[in-house]
């Protein structure tokens, strides 16, 4: 339930929204080609506000549930060209997990160490002939290979907890479910991502998917979850043809109507991405595959049978919140051509539309960050989400014209991300400062005041966030240090992880 706190901002800021729109909209000014993609920028950013603060109303966090009977339960590592110092420790805690009956190292680079490595700690060893379908052929192959009733799926560096079957499995009790997530979590907390105790998917994992369960819209996120065999056949196994295969194998589970749960408790630590290039790589094929589903995918939730308006409501929200590169990127151009043209792009006095956008807008920010429940960081959170337009933008070709970008993200590279994308990032700053500039001089001179002074505050967040994101890398990659996992055995790791987990535990 919400606290009464929470009840009445959720009451004005829903107040608010009708208004602000039937009002924006009886503003533009149509007379100029940048005055509706204002009009249009807006309240895109309007609608994916109100849909995210629609889906975090309410805030469930279940206990894990003992089995009422013994079940059989495979666990599935898939692995391409991940490192065995990285995949030994996934193994190793695999194998400890109390109740599992095997685990299978999907091995999709066909690797004689792996396959050595894999007989000798006692683990079954699977490769193909093909990568077909990436990871979820990969998976699929696994599948085939294990009549278990349900299955763990591990990611190749995500080490789990001896608990993790028993924190899981009472919840198959109910026969409607499907999968039982946990939190991705990770043990390089000095990684990229990280800004002392907070952590870039913290919102998502902290925030986002406990509100789910209240709509049984949990996401299944491709690794540290447990998922009910039967299910999985009746959607098709996971779902090959998208490069996240893990948000469309959920949405087929509940349009066949399965149920998910979403635990709090982290069940495996995983290793974090380590510089820029790696963060643009995931976040980019993130983007693709999302936008791949939906606007070219017979599974679009736009046009997928079956599921609640809650849940088409969900997976919308997670999938068109990779439109924000492009509006970030209208939010920067729309000022300049206002400036240029001395015309604004709403009709009326321009100082009333700027105290109402910016009033708004910093409203409707509160609002986020209020629902978010100590999740969403108001400096960090939205740095990184500037930090986002140039992947998101990369990505909307690829996923407008065909492309499916499969990858695997590289573990425990170098601190130092590439010269090219370093600069692209750089490039991307110095126009939003280029643009902050041009307000100010025409402000200075006393051109077009009003206009240009509601630029100028406009682009200055923008352009705060750009900088606060590049600083932030620039300082994390000349800090010198030396990660505490670092020349420890695949054994001394795993015992490390366990032993830190059971004193927080305690």
């Amino acid at each position: 339930m919400l606290s009464r706190d929470l009840r009445g901002l959720f009451a004005v800021f829903m107040t608010l929204v009708p208004i602000f729109v039937v009002w924006r909209t009886a503003v533009v000014n149509w007379a100029v080609w940048y005055g509706p993609v204002a009009w249009a920028a807006e309240m895109f950013a309007v609608v994916t506000t109100t849909m995210f603060v629609l889906s975090l109303r309410r805030t469930l966090r279940p206990a894990p549930r003992t089995a009422s009977a013994p079940k059989t339960v495979d666990i599935l590592i898939p692995t391409v060209n991940e490192p065995p110092p990285v995949l030994e420790p996934t193994v190793l805690g695999a194998l400890r997990i109390r109740g599992a009956r095997d685990v299978i190292v999907l091995d999709d680079g066909d690797r004689a160490e792996v396959r050595e490595m894999a007989a000798r700690l006692g683990a079954r060893y699977l490769s193909r002939t093909t990568n077909a379908g990436a990871k979820a052929g990969n998976l699929n192959h696994g599948l085939r290979a294990t009549d278990a009733e349900f299955v763990v799926t591990l990611d190749a560096d995500h080490i789990p907890l001896p608990s993790f079957i028993e924190q899981t499995l009472g919840w198959f009790d109910d026969p409607d479910v499907a999968v039982v997530q946990s939190p991705q979590t990770f043990y390089n907390t000095e990684s990229f991502t990280f800004r002392g105790d907070w952590h870039e998917q913290e919102m998502f994992y902290g925030g986002v998917q406990p509100t789910k369960n209240a709509t049984n819209s949990a996401i299944f996120t491709g690794t540290s979850a447990m998922l009910r065999r039967t299910a999985l056949d009746s959607a098709g196994g996971f779902a090959e043809d998208t490069s996240t295969e893990d948000i469309h194998t959920s949405l087929r589970l509940h349009a066949r109507g399965w149920k998910s749960v979403y635990l709090s408790a982290p069940l495996a630590y995983g290793l974090e991405v380590d510089n820029l290039r790696q963060y643009y790589g995931t976040r980019r094929r993130w983007a693709i595959g999302s936008l791949h589903l939906l606007l070219r995918h017979r599974d679009s939730p736009l046009r997928a049978r079956g599921l609640t308006w809650h849940q088409r409501l969900n997976y919308l929200s997670a999938m068109v919140a990779h439109f924000q590169g492009l509006n970030r990127l209208l939010y920067l151009l729309i000022p300049v051509a206002a400036l240029t043209t001395g015309v604004a792009p709403v009709t009326g006095p321009y100082a009333v539309y700027g105290f109402a956008f910016l009033g708004f807008t910093v409203f409707s920010i509160w609002t986020v960050v209020r629902f978010g429940r100590g999740h969403y960081h108001l400096l960090h959170s939205e740095a990184f989400a500037v930090a986002d337009t140039l992947p998101m933008l990369a990505a909307l070709p690829a996923a407008l014209f065909g492309e499916r970008q499969f990858g695997v993200t590289e573990k425990r590279a170098t601190r130092v991300a590439d010269r090219g994308l370093k600069w692209a990032y750089r490039l991307f700053a110095l126009i939003d400062v280029s643009a902050l500039g041009f307000a100010v001089f025409r402000l200075v001179r006393g051109e077009h005041v009003v206009i240009a002074a509601w630029s100028a505050a406009f682009l200055a967040l923008s352009t705060a966030y750009v900088l606060i994101f590049l600083v932030g890398m620039e300082r994390y990659e000349r800090r010198v240090v030396t990660p505490w996992y670092v020349g420890l055995d695949p054994e001394q790791l795993y015992r490390r992880i366990v032993a830190d987990r059971e004193r927080v535990r305690v």
